[in-house]
């Protein structure tokens, strides 16, 4: 075994990068709700992308290492001790066998990720480790992590063991100085990017514009599934008989009570809600960052826009990755 959980902290599951290939089958694809945050974690640690990892929301967890561990945190602001030292984000450090790690609050944002050297090993159920809370599937026994869990963790990389070699011979002092992760001001109102929704034209004129120029807020009622907003009501030119129809992460549906609901990591297959706007793909992980009470403003912007903002995000993830790499092997 790798780690205890001593204290679970709040919405703590293991999670990967999502279980593609069965919405076909009304699975969903599920995983991290930040995957840029959680990517960067798994690099620090020399993992592949696609590792499991801890996803936890507003309080992390208190995790006792049961043998000597590579790890690494990210996603939003904490301030993280190992055995009551400070540690820092965003960088690679060495657990002894024996030393608690306590994660603490998060802010601003809510969303964190601990990695370890070799992933969290929990069974896979088709093809990821990610939790399915509500099949009961996946992640560790399909459920959220509860006070003492023990959570198997694989062989560390080629990489993460001379990492930890170094580690441990240049002692704590040098385990500081070098930061790598996303950092985003989630405190303020966020400025969000959408496409139009092929309804978008069936909608009232009034509530186009109220859509683009007033502040919705994050209500309480929000999850992994969806986020709740509440503030100016939305509405249909007239009614309409709608199918229900694939919806995906970021799709905006609108309900008969006029306020907007955007779907999220571990949304439905199928929805029957009209459909207003999409979350542009690059702003993605920016919602799943926003806590019940934030503010955002949504900002229309086209498909071309949206692709290419999407692809030099993924430009600069890879330079990320490369400059990770590459100071990992210094």
């Amino acid at each position: 075994m790798g780690l205890t959980i001593i204290r679970q902290g709040f919405g703590s599951s293991v999670q990967d990068l999502g279980r593609f290939g069965y919405q076909k089958y009304g699975i969903i694809v599920g995983g991290a709700m930040d995957p840029d945050s959680a990517k960067t974690a798994n690099w620090l640690v020399g993992n592949s992308s696609s590792s499991a990892v801890i996803e936890y929301s507003f309080l992390g967890p208190t995790v006792l290492f049961t043998e000597d561990t590579l790890f690494a945190l990210t996603g939003a602001s904490c301030r993280p001790k190992l055995d009551h030292q400070a540690i820092g984000m965003g960088r690679p450090c060495l657990a002894h066998e024996g030393q608690i790690l306590e994660i603490g609050g998060l802010s601003p944002g809510s969303r964190g990720y601990l990695a370890v050297a070799g992933g969290i090993d929990t069974e896979p159920w088709l093809g990821s480790r990610s939790t399915y809370e509500r099949a009961g599937r996946g992640g560790f026994k399909g459920r959220r992590l509860n006070e003492q869990d023990r959570l198997p963790v694989g062989s560390p990389s080629r990489l993460a063991a001379a990492v930890m070699k170094k580690l441990a011979a240049f002692g704590r002092e040098k385990k500081a100085g070098w930061f790598f992760s996303w950092r985003r001001a989630y405190g303020k109102k966020q400025m969000i990017r959408v496409t139009p929704d092929r309804l978008w034209p069936k909608f009232s004129e009034e509530s186009r514009r109220a859509f683009l120029q007033t502040d919705y807020r994050v209500t309480p009622a929000s999850d992994r599934m969806g986020y709740r907003l509440s503030g100016a009501g939305l509405s249909l030119n007239q009614p309409l008989e709608l199918y229900s129809e694939a919806v995906t992460n970021g799709s905006i549906q609108v309900p008969k009570n006029g306020q907007p609901i955007i779907l999220l990591t571990d949304h439905q297959s199928t929805g029957g809600y009209p459909r207003i706007a999409q979350v542009a793909a690059v702003d993605l992980p920016i919602v799943a960052q926003l806590a019940p009470g934030s503010l955002l403003r949504f900002r229309l912007i086209t498909v071309p826009e949206a692709e290419r903002l999407y692809l030099e995000h993924r430009r600069a993830l890879e330079l990320l990755k490369g400059r990770i790499s590459r100071k990992l092997e210094d």
